[in-house]
């Protein structure tokens, strides 16, 4: 296994070699699937119209956590992983219990609230012990054992008061694990980081949830509605896609040395963007939906996804970093469809074609900037 510290060429121009993603973090990965499809379930029917506040609420805190969940795995693999047993034990039962705390994910915390839970005590309780026992310079890894002990901790308490009041001690510990991260910025080493790595890490969270979008897309594929619905949709997401791949492939630099915060945290928020784009879909079939909350529910989704995508500029090659007019260019893209689909919003058809030329601006945006040599 290559170090994540090697470097090739001299100060004028240092690459990072690339730690290959090895197929037990795919095969981890596979687990992660149904965990997505599972959270997507918790807002695939809405109630009276829209989604109820504290369902919307409920949806982000599950995402937020499964995500932190995923994101540690990656982080041990990336930094200290050597592919020895307690490497792929650890993987092999967190794997294990993942099933299990996704079968508990729902609506009704009071039912699930011990499985739930227990399954995510589990598993943090498993992640700390990768980063307690693998050999590495213990100043770096003290901040993990930090964060997963105070959030591990706070569960246990959680579950020995019980619901509903040990509900709140999970939250706090869920929150602390989500930013804590953040206060302890400093203890963490950007050398340990594999940049390359990372990148395509999270670039495999991200297909798997679009592969959660298309799943969902195809209750358009059948005789009773018409095909136009399922291509202009389809299209849809392939150019927000598109626009996610220019990004990963084209603008951003791989070979840096970066602690990579922003990149994780940017990714969580693209996942639930795509979960909500999907939902939103859905909801063009149903009738009685609320159309004012079906407006305002894709331009969040819209603008989440796009926002998310741009902050990653911080880690664009030179000559792709956005400029001033880059960026007016993308919001004034974001408020001519705003303007549209208000126009369009009691239309399928019409909520359709906005959706379609609304990505395709912004992919096209995002493609020229990738190839601005073939443009000169």
């Amino acid at each position: 296994m290559i170090d994540s510290n090697q470097i090739l060429g001299g100060n004028s121009l240092k690459k990072i070699i690339a730690k290959p993603v090895g197929m037990f973090e795919l095969f981890y990965d596979l687990v992660f699937v149904y965990v997505i499809s599972r959270i997507t379930a918790m807002i695939h029917h809405p109630v009276n119209g829209s989604i109820p506040l504290v369902t919307f609420f409920q949806f982000l805190l599950v995402v937020i956590v499964v995500m932190q969940i995923w994101l540690y795995q990656v982080i041990y693999f990336n930094r200290y992983s050597k592919n020895q047993f307690l490497d792929i034990g650890g993987l092999g039962l967190n794997m294990f219990v993942a099933v299990y705390l996704a079968n508990n994910i729902n609506t009704e915390w009071q039912v699930t609230f011990h499985y739930f839970n227990i399954a995510m005590a589990v598993m943090i309780l498993i992640l700390f012990c990768q980063y307690l026992f693998v050999k590495a310079d213990n100043n770096d890894k003290q901040a993990f054992l930090i964060i997963l002990g105070i959030e591990f901790i706070l569960i246990i308490v959680g579950l020995i008061i019980g619901y509903p009041v040990g509900i709140y001690f999970c939250i706090s510990g869920y929150i602390v694990g989500f930013i804590l991260p953040l206060f302890l910025k400093g203890m963490f080493k950007a050398e340990r980081v594999n940049f390359p790595h990372l990148v395509e890490r999270v670039s495999l969270i991200v297909i798997i949830a679009f592969g959660e979008a298309i799943v969902n897309l195809t209750s358009y594929f059948n005789s009773k509605t018409p095909l136009v619905y399922a291509a202009f949709l389809f299209l849809s997401l392939v150019l927000m896609f598109a626009s996610y791949v220019v990004l990963s492939d084209k603008l951003i630099d791989h070979h840096q040395i970066s602690k990579g915060f922003v990149l994780m945290y940017s990714h969580i928020a693209i996942v639930v963007a795509i979960l909500l784009s999907t939902v939103a879909i859905l909801y063009l079939q149903v009738h009685d939906i609320n159309k004012t909350f079906l407006f305002f529910l894709i331009i969040f989704s819209m603008a989440l996804y796009y926002f998310s995508l741009a902050i990653n500029q911080v880690y664009n090659k030179s000559e792709c970093r956005f400029s001033i007019r880059n960026l007016l260019t993308l919001l004034l893209i974001f408020a001519l469809g705003v303007s549209y689909l208000w126009v369009v919003i009691k239309s399928k058809i019409g909520i359709s074609i906005c959706l379609l030329i609304w990505n395709l601006l912004f992919f096209l945006e995002f493609y020229i900037k990738g190839n601005k040599n073939e443009f000169r």
